[in-house]
């Protein structure tokens, strides 16, 4: 599914995320369109694809058996996304540049943020981290505008400030805020 998404990623800088199909992307993968349908199902998901929160959601799992929510989300950000980071910078900033450059896109990912921050209440509740359900939700939205917040700064600086310090940030605002 990289290398797939790598290949639309090429196409869509060159070519603009509405002027590029399923059909040449395909093409240009080497594989079949159906692939393409199959694993991802519409071309949005081609590039807010990424296997990132299931990974975050499972450190934050952990974490939140240690600790408290802020240093958990704190935590689990930065295990989490250490190495994919070092390893994928390259890729998540181009997807992050076409997400907010592209309106429909920029739709599709807040769905993603919206699934989000479903699985961050549900994991708070399980944890027993928000006495009800309006805790969970409200500090589950906290945490995933942070998350939005730290991703946005980095892509202001184009990537050249260290995503995971851009996290801290957020989120130590986020803490100055709660304390407020």
């Amino acid at each position: 599914m990289a290398r797939i998404q790598a290949a639309a990623l090429d196409l869509f800088a060159a070519h603009g995320f509405a002027a590029v199909s399923i059909e040449a992307v395909a093409a240009a993968a080497g594989v079949g369109p159906a692939t393409i349908y199959r694993n991802f199902g519409v071309k949005e998901r081609l590039v807010l694809w990424d296997e990132y929160d299931p990974m975050l959601l499972e450190a934050l799992a952990a974490a939140l058996a240690e600790t408290d929510v802020l240093t958990a989300v704190q935590q689990a950000l930065t295990r989490s996304l250490a190495d994919i980071y070092r390893d994928e910078r390259e890729r998540i900033l181009r997807r992050a540049r076409l997400v907010r450059a592209t309106p429909a896109l920029t739709i599709a990912a807040a769905a993603d943020q919206q699934q989000l921050r479903a699985a961050l209440a549900g994991l708070l509740r399980s944890s027993r981290h928000a006495r009800d359900e309006l805790a969970a939700q409200v500090f589950a939205g906290a945490i995933a505008a942070a998350i939005e917040a730290g991703l946005d700064r980095w892509l202001d600086g184009d990537g050249h400030e260290p995503l995971a310090r851009c996290f801290r940030m957020a989120l130590a605002r986020l803490r100055t805020l709660a304390g407020a």
